[in-house]
């Protein structure tokens, strides 16, 4: 996928030309939308999102979303984070990403456009803008009602992304979406990587155990855990699509 670059008045764009034909700074300012009404819901907390409706009928569903800092630092420095250079950025470095798991076939957020601004010398604030995952709903919100067949397309959904070497930093039920057809997506590449295969991969899944353990829902022993395990060892042939 070929993505594009355009500056903007403190920091730069970067995007998807078949996706944002003309991208702006207010492409990603959440006022603007709410102006025009496009703004469908939002989502507050780390990473603030704003789900947003089509311009036309031809158009797509979009997801925007602020960068956040997480854990004690929050008190501090809510969404600032430290200046090294513009390939460093997190949104810049997670929209190349997403266009590479595109290009690979793997089900994530579609990339659109990535902006940074410069706050002073040192830092800088970032925003996300995605395809919205039509349908989709977080795991978290319904796992007691997936049932084992879909608990298993969710574990041949991270071996698939394992398989590419693709390691989600923050693999949890919030970050794993079930859509209306029960297709399964992986969201929120923030710190993802690409790598070689390794321990990682059973890290991975040891995080999303725990997950689910918080939410009370399935441990390794149960059914459903067993049905993704299952689905995560299953042998891999094709590419997943």
């Amino acid at each position: 996928m070929r993505l594009e670059r355009v500056p903007s008045e403190t920091g730069a764009i970067l995007y998807d030309p078949r996706r944002l034909a003309h991208p702006h700074v207010d492409d990603f300012d959440p006022k603007s939308f709410e102006k025009s009404g496009r703004v469908t819901r939002a989502a507050k907390g780390r990473g603030s999102a704003w789900f947003l409706e089509p311009t036309t009928s031809a158009g797509v569903a979009l997801a925007l979303r602020h960068y956040r800092r997480g854990g004690l630092i929050a008190r501090w420095i809510h969404d600032r984070y430290w200046w090294s250079g513009e390939e460093s950025t997190r949104c810049f470095r997670e929209l190349r990403l997403l266009a590479l798991l595109e290009d690979l076939g793997l089900p994530a957020a579609r990339p659109v456009g990535a902006l940074y601004e410069r706050v002073d010398l040192l830092s800088y604030r970032a925003a996300l803008l995605t395809v919205r995952i039509s349908g989709g709903r977080p795991l978290s919100s319904q796992f007691g009602a997936v049932n084992l067949e879909v608990w298993q397309r969710v574990g041949a959904t991270i071996a698939a992304f394992h398989a590419a070497g693709v390691c989600h930093a923050d693999l949890n039920a919030h970050n794993i979406l079930i859509d209306a057809r029960d297709g399964v997506h992986l969201i929120d590449f923030d710190r993802g990587q690409v790598r070689k295969p390794g321990p990682w991969m059973r890290s991975n899944l040891a995080r999303l155990a725990r997950s689910l353990a918080k939410l009370d829902g399935p441990k390794v022993q149960s059914p459903a855990w067993q049905a993704l395990m299952s689905g995560y060892e299953m042998p891999r042939g094709a590419p997943f699509r």
